[in-house]
């Protein structure tokens, strides 16, 4: 079925698919290769159009169908194409992620724009983050609580019980920094937004291309969280973090957004604990180095200031 919608759709004599993922396949014809995503919904086409009409490299190029349309419906769904690139396996990580910061400061550096906003924006904002906040707290509270009380003191309870107070200082600089923000923004009524990859994922970076291959995640956003992002959502926070020069020295953050990134960036990620101690250990491990890794983030935030 998919095949045929190929060939019918984009005019391609396709000798064959080759499943790489559950929602991504290999395109074999008689002189190319392809790539062909599935998606759940079309939503993602006004993304990749603010993408062409703003000329922006850097990022795969779709190819449009017979009917000059970028999307094409599958079943219940959509699929695009896009040429299949091959990337070197030797490429270290560490310019996977200097590539990535660099195209990020790209996207962000010719996208920004102001947008107005009313009075209700910033309180919903700030309400949202407060309650965050507080949950948050609430939580690491209710972990304490129950190691309190547990017969056998895990491994990982007692990572949770050294580290708690740290937890806890940054959870109350997240309030500080909320306020800080909420003063700062006192009587301003535009907030600076850009596109966001919001997907950072070491395999959709081609470095011999200077090339991100997937877009399905694009939005329009503050630029700070595609920071966030690879902070708080991935692993390999020290990889990352040295590197992190290479977008600060092109983009140019303004004082509410590193205020505003601070606050969240303080807001320590959730851990979960169960019976499974190894997973509990790697929990614990990945909320520690995040946790030595933030103090640091917030000195090469503003080292422009000085």
């Amino acid at each position: 079925m998919l095949q045929k919608i190929i060939q019918t759709k984009y005019d391609l004599d396709v000798i064959g698919l080759i499943q790489i993922s559950p929602r991504v396949y290999k395109v074999k014809t008689a002189n190319h290769f392809y790539c062909v995503k599935i998606v759940d919904e079309k939503k993602l086409e006004v993304a990749y159009q603010h993408l062409n009409t703003l000329h922006l490299h850097h990022f795969i190029h779709l190819i449009l169908n017979n009917e000059q349309h970028y999307f094409t419906p599958f079943q219940d769904q959509y699929i695009y194409l896009m040429p299949y690139l091959q990337e070197d396996n030797h490429i270290k990580k560490e310019m996977k992620i200097k590539t990535y910061y660099q195209i990020l400061a790209y996207l962000h550096n010719h996208s920004f724009f102001m947008q107005h906003e009313e009075d209700a924006f910033f309180k919903k904002q700030y309400d949202d983050l407060f309650s965050l906040i507080q949950q948050r707290k609430n939580d690491y509270e209710k972990l304490m609580r129950e190691f309190e009380f547990r017969k056998f003191k895990s491994p990982a309870g007692w990572m949770l019980v050294l580290n708690y107070y740290r937890i806890v200082h940054y959870l109350n600089q997240a309030y500080y920094y909320l306020s800080q923000y909420q003063e700062i923004m006192k009587g301003k009524n535009e907030i600076r937004l850009s596109l966001t990859y919001n997907h950072f994922n070491k395999e959709h970076i081609f470095v011999s291309d200077e090339t991100l291959i997937s877009i399905d995640q694009m939005k329009i956003n503050y630029c700070i969280y595609d920071l966030i992002d690879i902070f708080q959502n991935h692993d390999g926070l020290y990889e990352s973090l040295p590197l992190l020069e290479y977008y600060l020295k092109e983009v140019k953050l303004l004082k509410e957004e590193k205020i505003l990134i601070q606050c969240i960036l303080s807001i320590v990620p959730q851990v979960q604990l169960n019976l499974q101690e190894e997973v509990n250990i790697y929990q614990m491990s990945k909320l520690i180095c995040y946790l030595d890794g933030l103090q640091e983030i917030f000195k090469k935030l503003m080292i422009d200031e000085k």
